[in-house]
This record gives structure tokens, sequence and C-alpha cells, in this order.
């Protein structure tokens, strides 16, 4: 079937804003850090069986617009990040729709990307994260996009850790915040603004935890102390400070009541079929042929050629 997507808007990015302090009580969101351990492997959060995301690790705070962690309610509804989303989005109408935390254990810099889009009929629930990432980069579904406001906060002093990001487009100066910072925060189009997270902590310990495994756990000892444990076996025990840790709000950003009903009423869904004959028709103008997957959850050709072909460019 042919696809109405002959001409594609150019997204124009958001201006990223400064929010410093981020939270009225910053000790209060350091402290549900705390109760939130032990945390999960990022691959083990998102159910990337069989993946490994290092020492990375996370936990979500709120989804789907609703929270899911006790204790989270203030933080996810903070006003300083929808007055600014509001400003930096030029819209009437933000909706929180997801809090994270993130946990980032010494390791070396990543290189810059774009974070999971939202689309409309399409998210987390609806189909692979692994898929949403090239359905982002590969340009084809901007019409079912959902503009969303991304605010990283940071509590941090340790080593490195710092967030470069490009404003205006990796062709451009890039911009970057680096500790010591403690709730200050980078408001901005994330999913279209490439940014990146630097080296944290010193190099000589950079890929020490490379191979830790999807069951991986960090936890928080009665003596404020980070332990990792993998298959039953403690590999480290680090001070508190050795670990980054920065919150993730995130919040749909719609231009007015009109266009937030046009959301709700789900008159322009993505479905499965839509995304693999999107996917289908590009490939194929390509001159890349490849079968319509069954199930695209498990069909593995179909990630391999999806994730191959529509991946993030390199910063250098």
């Amino acid at each position: 079937m042919g696809i109405a997507l002959t001409v594609r808007p150019k997204h124009l990015l958001a201006p990223p804003v400064r929010l410093d302090p981020a939270f009225d009580d910053p000790d209060g969101v350091v402290a549900l850090i705390r109760k939130g351990s032990p945390y999960k492997t990022l691959s083990a959060v998102h159910r990337n069986t069989g993946e490994t995301s290092g020492g990375w690790f996370r936990n979500f705070w709120a989804l789907g617009g609703k929270v899911v962690f006790d204790g989270a309610e203030p933080y996810f509804h903070n006003q300083r990040f929808i007055d600014a989303a509001k400003a930096s989005f030029q819209a009437e109408v933000i909706r929180p729709v997801a809090m994270m935390t993130n946990l980032n254990l010494p390791a070396a810099g990543l290189p810059a990307h774009q974070d999971l889009p939202f689309f409309r009929g399409a998210q987390n629930r609806e189909v692979p994260s692994w898929m949403l990432e090239p359905m982002g980069y590969s340009g084809l579904f901007h019409n079912w996009a959902v503009p969303v406001a991304s605010a990283i906060t940071w509590f941090y002093d340790g080593e490195g850790g710092e967030f470069e990001y490009w404003p205006d487009g990796l062709d451009a100066p890039s911009k970057t915040e680096r500790p010591p910072y403690s709730n200050c925060c980078v408001l901005a189009d994330n999913e279209y603004m490439y940014h990146r997270v630097g080296s944290v902590g010193p190099e000589a310990e950079h890929h020490r935890y490379d191979a830790l495994g999807h069951d991986a756990t960090l936890t928080l000892t009665a003596d404020n102390r980070w332990q990792v444990a993998d298959e039953g076996t403690t590999v480290a025990d680090l001070d508190f400070g050795v670990v980054r840790l920065s919150v993730l709000w995130k919040g749909y950003c719609f231009r007015d009541e009109a266009e937030a009903a046009a959301y709700d009423d789900h008159s322009n869904d993505l479905t499965k079929d839509l995304i693999i004959d999107v996917f289908c028709e590009d490939l194929a103008a390509r001159g890349i042929r490849i079968s319509r997957p069954d199930d695209f959850w498990t069909d593995a050709a179909w990630k391999e050629a999806i994730t191959s072909v529509y991946r993030a460019p390199s910063a250098e």
C-alpha cells in the first residue's frame, strides 16, 4: 500500500531551558532515590532480554501519566518543569507523562543520541523499545510524533559525568553542563536534540562494569554505600558519591486544547501494519528487500535490518 509521507515536515527544535534550582526540595528527591534501592539494570527495566547495559541502572517514578513509585507525586507535578515546557515548546497544554531515575557507575562516555521517541499509537507498550529508536532516527514517522519536553536534573559532584548537547544540530557547536552540580536541570527537546553523557569516574574504572549481566543489581547499604551484585556475587562496593545520580522528567506538549483532543481521540494513531508498511516502503526505495515480519517483537531478521539501517549519525 502507498504511504502518504512524500513530504515530511522538518522538526524545529524547541530551545533548551536551564533551571537552577530544579526542585524546591532537592533533599527529598535524593531521599526518594535512596528509597528506590535495589536498582535493576537499564536492560532489565526495559525487558531487553539477552542484552547488557553495563553500569547503567534505572527505576521509574511515573509511567503513562501516572505515578508508580510512592512519594514521587510532588516531583512529578513540578510546576517549574511545566512552566519551562510551555515557554520552550510554545505550548498551552503540558501533561507530565513519565519520570525516572538514572544511576551511572564509572563508565566511558556515551555517543551522541536522541531519546526514545513517543508516537501516537506506538510507545513502549505497543512496540519493543529497540524499535522506537530507529523509528525516530529514520525520520519516517514525524507525522505521528508527540512533542515531548525532557527535563534532566543531576545530583553528582564526582569526576566526569558531564552532559553535552547540540541545540542547533550536530553540525553546530555543542554546549556542556559539568559537575559539580546539584539540583540544576536542562529542559530540552531530547527526542530530537542530540545529547550524550560524558565519561563518569576515573579512566581506570571506565570498563570495569561493561560485562555486568542483564540481572545485575545496585543496592544501597545501611552504611550509605552502593553494592553491585551480579549472579549472586558482590562485584563492587562503592562510596555513595561515586555513582552519578540523575532524574529525568518527560511531559507531552500540546499547542492548545484542540491539539490535545486530537491526541486523545486516537484518530491518527499508528498501527502495527502501518509501521511495517512505512519501513518496508522506505527499505524498498533503498534497494533493501525484507520479508514482512509476523511478529516484530521476535523477528531477528527484522530487528537486524531496522537497527542497522536507521542509526544515529556520529557526533565526531
